[in-house]
């Protein structure tokens, strides 16, 4: 290595020439100034494949070759040369490859052959004695064929690849592009030096939220910053070739290192996705016919009772909208401006829109107008329309009014004949029961229950016999320690104060106690952490208690007539409010005080479900607590069927926040609509009866109506829509009750609990029974006005 010259060294070629011909390197002078080679090797002529003439003439005769592109390069590059090395005497290192032009260098025949190459500084002294700054120019590697063969079809590859490739620093400056890339900048973006990402991104439109400049900010942080391995995003960009069409793009960026600098860099790869994108659309599409095709189908086999009028509130059509935007459907705009007029329109966003209106409509084709105007009383906070323009009229009457109470009503309740020895002897049935208590007992897991049967074989001690048989097999009993001496004079003392009525006495409590037991440890509530042992407590006597002293009388009649009651809870559910009250009113007493070892954390839980269960049996909240249970149980996920169930037999503690996973999976507002449908269902058990039981039911209840209708009419009040005795009664509205009130909510609660599906079958059944006779009565009026 020792003859070559140092840098900066004066050469003279006459000396110098012979040591550098035996090199085997290519060696050669060049002059930047000029474009010119001035001398050469042997082995440097031997490369280029020419003589000493050629050699040596001037390199600007051949840039005519190349494209503007190639001569800015060498030009470039050439004026490097001559400030880096002649100038400033520097050292500089090129990989030249054939086909690009570069200053010394003449065209290759050698195709495939990659050289790296030193550009040194040297002064020569000529035959004048006169010296100049020149570059000493020495090839000082060839790569081997083998290697040249992978780059070069590397090249190839990245060049002709259908999807484009940009190498951009950190200031988002394009550094590298394959030849597509490129040619797709220019043709946006037209010529330019400098091109960058930021502008390229902002030839095309985002997908979402996101403008172009925030996609650039959010893709070099994700890079550069947050140094994620990867960071993807869509675009949508309009065709400039095909004007009114566009393809969506698919940008994938991931941190790179600039090989020539060794400073940080992003390879950003964007590839076409408009046929994917179309393919998403078409799946899409096909999947939405899909689903239309399977519920169609699961329609057909189990088919959703749709009432008759719309009873969907305001929350239940936003929810409803809400989902269907999240699966993915279209909602058309006229959806949206009948969700918008439905909101604006609604007094409650928790009660159906214009139902009392719609009721009414529907009453000259489907519903009678008595039928209409009884479930606007039942149900709606509005009064039905004739008892509304009787009470504007303001018509005097010589019956109760505002501050003149119906005095009959304040000695309705029953005396309470509770002894000692009652209390004993109902224990002491209770450890040996006879066989035909036993025989009725034995049914109280059944979904069918007769507690007409119960009341026979008890002695007419239905409910203090069911209440206490059932609060000791399920443990609780035992389990918080009740006093059972307190329990059984408790059971019994609110059974004796259920009155005679026709239909809100002591054995419909009893049925809906067995409905609500049946509901609880069969339908699911229990198996699946809906109840525990103190929710199951709050169940029991939330039934027992939860019509205790009933007046006969509806809250309607109640308000009207200004009972002490309605005066007392400022017309709010008085009923519902005063069996709570007198309920825990005797609870709180030391006599009836069976609660008194339970710690009082658990009383307070214990209390507030009562409360809420037993308020939420006022029909007037029907609508609200029906439309909040389906919205929580839909949001939350509704509880899967399967066989998980307790089966009736024990209570076993389970994990009522927790799954198996120890995740929770509700929320105690959740738990707290579950029972309280549940006992709504309940209240309503005599509608899944065997027909028989069901009818009979329907039969008392009718005469509790007439009796209310008989008072308002001893009072000189206009009689309650089905509560007139010379007329039909509510055995005629029983279709639409099914129709708007009980098939809904039964259908809900057994699309939660599937377990509770029997439950709901028996419903249907009685329904069909009540359609076939309306069907039967109508065609015999037909058949008379006919004649």
């Amino acid at each position: 290595m020792g003859t070559e010259p140092q840098c900066g060294e004066v050469l003279d070629l006459g000396v110098h020439a012979q040591v550098f011909e035996v090199c085997a390197a290519p060696i050669w002078i060049y002059d930047s100034t000029f474009s010119v080679n001035i001398w050469g090797n042997k082995a440097a002529l031997e490369l280029f494949g020419v003589d000493e003439a050629a050699f040596t003439a001037a390199q600007l005769d051949q840039l005519g070759q190349f494209t503007p592109e190639q001569l800015r390069l060498w030009k470039r590059l050439n004026a490097q040369v001559h400030q880096d090395v002649e100038i400033e005497k520097k050292e500089i290192n090129v990989t030249v490859t054939c086909g690009e032009p570069v200053p010394g260098f003449m065209k290759l025949d050698k195709p495939k052959l990659v050289m790296r190459a030193s550009y040194k500084p040297i002064r020569l002294r000529d035959s004048a004695e006169r010296e100049r700054d020149l570059t000493l120019i020495q090839v000082t590697a060839q790569v081997s064929p083998t290697v040249e063969d992978n780059q070069l079809r590397l090249v190839e590859m990245c060049n002709n690849h259908p999807m484009f490739q940009f190498l951009f620093d950190e200031s988002g400056k394009l550094l590298a592009a394959n030849k597509r890339a490129l040619c797709n900048m220019r043709e946006h973006l037209g010529s330019c030096e400098n091109y960058n990402l930021q502008n390229y991104l902002a030839i095309g439109e985002c997908d979402g939220s996101l403008g172009p400049d925030e996609m650039y900010k959010e893709a070099m942080e994700a890079i550069f910053v947050l140094e994620q391995p990867c960071h993807r995003f869509p675009q949508l960009r309009w065709s400039k070739r095909h004007p009114g069409k566009y393809r969506w793009v698919l940008y994938e960026m991931w941190p790179s290192i600039d090989p020539v600098s060794q400073q940080k860099a992003v390879l950003v790869c964007e590839q076409n996705i408009s046929q994917v994108k179309a393919l998403e659309e078409q799946i899409k599409k096909q999947n939405q016919r899909l689903e239309a095709q399977l519920e169609e189908a699961l329609a057909q086999r189990d088919p959703v009772h749709k009432p008759a009028i719309d009873i969907d509130t305001p929350a239940d059509k936003t929810l409803k909208l809400l989902d269907k935007i999240m699966r993915g459907h279209e909602v058309s705009a006229r959806e949206a401006i009948e969700l918008r007029d439905a909101i604006i329109q609604a007094g409650d966003l928790r009660q159906p829109v214009n139902f009392n209106e719609q009721l009414m409509k529907n009453s000259q084709t489907v519903l009678d107008s008595e039928v209409s105007q009884s479930l606007i009383q039942l149900l709606s906070s509005r009064r039905p329309a004739k008892i509304k323009e009787e009470e504007e009229e303001g018509e005097e009457h010589p019956g109760p009014g505002l501050g003149h109470p119906d005095q009959d009503l304040r000695h309705i309740y029953a005396r309470s004949n509770v002894t000692q020895d009652s209390v004993k002897a109902l224990i002491a049935m209770h450890k040996n029961l006879p066989d035909e208590v036993m025989d009725v007992l034995a049914k109280v897991d059944d979904w069918q229950f007769d507690a007409f049967k119960l009341n026979e074989v008890s002695g007419g001690r239905p409910l203090s016999l069911l209440s206490y048989a059932l609060l000791k097999r399920c443990e609780v009993a035992d389990k918080f320690q009740m006093d059972d001496h307190r329990l059984v004079k408790f059971l019994m003392r609110i059974e004796d104060g259920y009155p005679n009525n026709p239909y809100h006495n002591r054995i419909h409590a009893a049925d809906v106690l067995q409905s609500l037991h049946v509901l609880v440890v069969r339908g699911g509530l229990i198996g699946h952490g809906y109840c525990d042992e103190v929710s199951l407590t709050s169940c029991y006597l939330s039934a027992i208690i939860h019509d205790f002293e009933h007046k006969g009388v509806n809250n309607d009649y109640l308000i009207r007539v200004s009972d002490g009651l309605a005066v007392l809870y400022n017309d709010r559910s008085p009923m519902e409010n005063h069996h709570l009250a007198a309920s825990f009113q005797l609870m709180n007493s030391d006599e009836y005080n069976f609660l008194r070892k339970m710690p009082n954390k658990l009383r307070e839980t214990l209390r507030k479900q009562i409360i809420e269960m037993v308020l939420a049996t006022d029909m007037k909240q029907h609508f609200a607590i029906h439309s909040m249970f389906q919205a929580k149980m839909q949001l939350n996920g509704s509880v899967p069927s399967g066989g998980n169930g307790s089966g009736g037999k024990t209570m076993r503690t389970s994990p009522h926040t927790t799954n198996q996973d120890g995740h929770k999976v509700f929320d105690e507002d959740q738990r707290s609509l579950v029972l309280q449908v549940a006992l709504k269902c309940a209240d309503l058990g005599h509608l899944a009866s065997p027909r028989i039981v069901h009818k009979k039911w329907v039969q008392y209840l009718e005469e509790e109506f007439f009796r209310q209708g008989d008072r308002e009419k001893q009072n000189g009040l206009t009689v309650s829509p089905l509560m007139d005795r010379e007329k039909n009664g509510i055995s005629k509205s029983q279709v639409g009750f099914f129709d708007i009130v009980a098939l809904p909510l039964f259908q809900s609660f057994a699309q939660a609990f599937q377990d509770a599906t029997p439950m709901l079958d028996a419903v249907k059944d009685n329904y069909a029974m009540w359609r076939d006779e309306a069907a039967l009565f109508a065609n015999a009026n037909s058949a008379r006005s006919s004649k």
